[in-house]
């Protein structure tokens, strides 16, 4: 499984390596750092891809650091122990990429719940959230938990159509449940705060599984038209199904910002079924991975 640990050591990486620039978006109920990787220049469009916000799909916060690896400017050892080769991999595709605008990755939105995955209770550090785990998971298999570390889907966490969704849940629990009021979370805050700040061009959300492109929510008009023609053009490599809005979501990352910011944003459902289990390993999604690399390239370069 890609942890939380992976990405704190990958973005030092890319951070020593040239060419990115680590900072954290804010933290999380446990107190962990949400680091994003910045590569690119202020000038022009500006996108967000985000990762993680559901804590097994840790696929996507792995592609979301190989994106970022793309524009490395150096090839300098990450230090002991450290097998750099799959980094160096990533660059050598694409050595004399530039960006025109940039781009800002946020690749695991929900640490705290990567860490109970991938360590069990004892991945949660405060004795508060830990005590009221076990009542949360109700003896479910913890490595299927989507949620924070209090039982909260952070992905129907925002303020958009929030409460209404079909499969909206009303108790915490390992999935669904939409907290007691829009952006009730920190991790959600801090990524609505983060947006704000950046008032990106467009923004992709990563998550598993399904292989499909989500683009709409309430467009009309010239919006309308203008994001599901960029839809069509990032699906021309990917080769998902593009899915239109059926009114059974809500309160998505990307809900709120076609709906807060009048953007283009979308969710890319990455790998089939056979990938679920969070603890597959993430290097089996090797076609994924090369469909989607140069996404948010492509999509800088239709935005500009």
């Amino acid at each position: 499984m890609y942890t939380y640990q992976n990405l704190l050591d990958e973005s030092d990486f890319l951070k020593r390596c040239g060419g990115a620039r680590i900072g954290s978006v804010g933290k999380t109920l446990d107190g962990r750092e949400i680091p994003y990787i910045f590569v690119g220049t202020t000038s022009g469009p500006q996108i967000i891809i985000t990762a993680g916000i559901h804590a097994r799909e840790h696929i996507g916060s792995y592609l979301a650091v190989r994106q970022a690896a793309r524009y490395l400017s150096g090839q300098r050892t990450a230090g002991k122990n450290k097998d750099t080769s799959d980094f160096l991999k990533f660059r050598i595709q694409n050595p004399e990429s530039r960006l025109s605008g940039g781009i800002y990755f946020i690749p695991m939105c929900n640490p705290d719940g990567n860490a109970l995955i991938s360590k069990g209770l004892c991945g949660i550090r405060r004795a508060q959230l830990r005590r009221g785990l076990p009542g949360i998971l109700k003896n479910k298999n913890r490595s299927l938990f989507k949620a924070n570390a209090r039982g909260v889907d952070l992905n129907v966490n925002f303020d958009a159509r929030w409460g209404t969704g079909k499969q909206n849940a009303r108790q915490p629990g390992t999935e669904n449940y939409i907290g007691l009021y829009p952006f009730s979370e920190s991790e959600t805050r801090a990524l609505r705060d983060f947006t704000m700040a950046v008032r990106p061009s467009a923004t992709v959300s990563y998550h598993c599984i399904g292989r499909e492109l989500y683009w709409e929510f309430g467009q009309t008009g010239g919006a309308r038209v203008r994001d599901l023609s960029i839809a069509q053009h990032l699906n021309e490599r990917l080769g998902y199904k593009i899915v239109s809005d059926d009114g059974s979501s809500a309160g998505g990352y990307k809900d709120w910002c076609i709906q807060a910011l009048g953007i283009p944003s979308f969710t890319i459902e990455l790998v089939s079924e056979e990938h679920t289990h969070p603890f597959t390993d993430y290097r089996s999604a090797k076609e994924d991975i090369e469909r989607n690399l140069d996404l948010p390239e492509r999509l800088l370069r239709y935005l500009c």
